[in-house]
């Protein structure tokens, strides 16, 4: 969705009216509102169109016939009168992924009707808003696969961090001001056993292999496969699973396919889908079925996600899971609670090294042992006496907690899944070691450690490929 939302300058959101007013629809019984024009050069919507086909298929199904239309100058309230609209028609309205972003709002939905369905993206931003949808392919229904239980323990994954420094030697500070330093870079995955091999290539198939984090055969992963056929140009896409032994094989058109896998499990009560790591690297990785092609797959805890970049710092540019570290800073009552507004002289003087460890209880999402994880930082400096804007006349208190940070709180991005006690330490400039306290709400910041635990997103298709499908966790400290 990201890539669609910088190619158009717009992003998807949902917004359309069904007032008769306007042109009609070609794709529902019904009507847009005035303002609204239909485009029917499709050399104009090219682009777009490619990202309406990952929606559809996202939605698990492929469009039959699709419509854009935009609005240059859209009324206040058009997401609500289009919710309203496609209510009315006897449609169920389920949002597949969504963003908002300083480039615009997003959001991929799918629809369910009494005769069809359809899938459809809504941008909007500088001041107009797009919507695409079509049509989708009637798919015979199918019962929904079992969540397959957690691998048996075993030895720690090989992408999980190296372990915690002792807390009288704090690692050094970030080489970035602005953020914590990163966990250790994860080691190279281990060589899959004898046994995990790919399947031989088949003319007219589309095969592959999905290995779990410890390099084994995984069995159950979903395969998506989308392509275009040689003969007619025909945009086409398939499903499967891998057997016991971790393999998938489908015959499939002749044509050129790309895949993207994914694996559900349960954890702790509930249920993660994972997108698996392409063996290529390159997610647009593409074979010719004519000749018969392998896209090989495993499954990574942590990382860099494939097609993120170097560089790349979003929460969901990883494979782990992320902290959004909060501070209480001044004025705290913004970002905490009102009980917290005094200024303090602050437990953690300008300097300190400030260290967060994540110390693993029990198994991780995959039944590997994992390893504690720490990020560290230098302390921002106490505002002086009185300093700029919210001290009193005997200084303290601060706005951010770590040096250079630019806002209020950071992330602590790339945690292999599973549950963790936090704890937070400052050691002073003099070698003294204070706890700093922890919450995980707002108005309660009392504790010496807290529990980590994660969920995952609300309605998450791992068709879509878009995000990592675990919801950001928030963690609140203060001195």
């Amino acid at each position: 969705m990201k890539g669609t939302v910088r190619l158009l300058s717009f992003l998807l959101c949902g917004a359309f009216s069904a007032l008769a007013a306007g042109p009609s629809s070609t794709l529902v019984p019904a009507s847009f509102n005035e303002g609204a024009v239909i485009v029917t050069d499709r050399a104009a919507v090219d682009d777009l169109a490619s990202s309406l086909r990952d929606a559809a298929s996202a939605a698990g199904s492929s469009c039959t016939k699709s419509e854009y239309v935009v609005w240059t100058e859209p009324e206040e309230g058009l997401e609500e009168t289009f919710n309203g609209g496609v209510k009315a028609l006897g449609y169920t309205y389920r949002v597949l992924d969504s963003s908002d972003d300083e480039d615009g709002r997003a959001v991929a939905f799918a629809l369910s009707g009494p005769q069809q369905a359809l899938a459809g993206l809504w941008l909007e931003a500088e001041g107009a808003t797009v919507l695409a949808w079509c049509v989708l392919k009637p798919v015979a229904a199918k019962a929904p696969a079992k969540p397959t239980p957690a691998l048996q323990p075993s030895a720690p994954a090989a992408s999980v961090p190296k372990p915690a420094p002792a807390p009288a030697k704090p690692a050094a500070p970030a080489a970035s001001p602005a953020k914590p330093a990163p966990a250790p870079a994860p080691a190279k995955p281990a060589a899959p056993a004898a046994s995990a091999k790919p399947p031989t290539t088949k003319p007219g198939y589309v095969s592959g292999l999905v290995l779990d984090t410890q390099g084994r055969p995984l069995a159950g992963a979903r395969v998506f496969i989308s392509g275009t056929t040689f003969t007619q140009g025909q945009k086409t896409n398939f499903e499967t699973e891998t057997k016991a032994d971790g393999t998938y094989s489908l015959r499939v058109p002749d044509g050129r396919y790309q895949a993207k896998a994914s694996y559900t499990t349960t954890f702790e009560g509930q249920t993660f889908s994972f997108f698996m790591d392409p063996a290529s690297g390159n997610p647009s990785t593409s074979v010719d079925s004519s000749e018969g092609g392998n896209l090989n797959f495993r499954w990574k805890l942590s990382g860099l996600r494939a097609g993120s970049g170097a560089g790349a710092n979003r929460y969901d540019d990883f494979y782990g899971s992320s902290v959004d570290f909060s501070y209480c800073g001044l004025p705290a009552k913004a970002y905490c609670a009102e009980k917290y507004s005094a200024v303090t002289p602050g437990a953690a003087p300008g300097g300190s090294t400030i260290t967060a460890t994540f110390t693993p209880q029990g198994k991780l999402v995959d039944g590997s042992t994992g390893k504690p994880v720490v990020y560290t930082f230098k302390a921002a400096p106490l505002a002086p006496p009185g300093g700029y804007p919210y001290t009193d006349p005997n200084g303290g208190g601060r706005t951010t907690l770590g040096q250079g940070w630019q806002y209020h709180s950071t992330n602590f991005n790339d945690l292999p899944l599973g549950r963790y006690t936090l704890t937070v330490t400052a050691t002073l400039p003099d070698g003294r070691q204070k706890p700093l306290k922890l919450g995980l709400t707002a108005d309660d910041v009392e504790h010496s450690s807290v529990t980590v635990r994660w969920v995952p997103w609300d309605d998450f298709n791992p068709a879509s490929y878009i995000g990592g499908g675990i919801k950001q966790m928030k963690v609140f400290v203060r001195d």
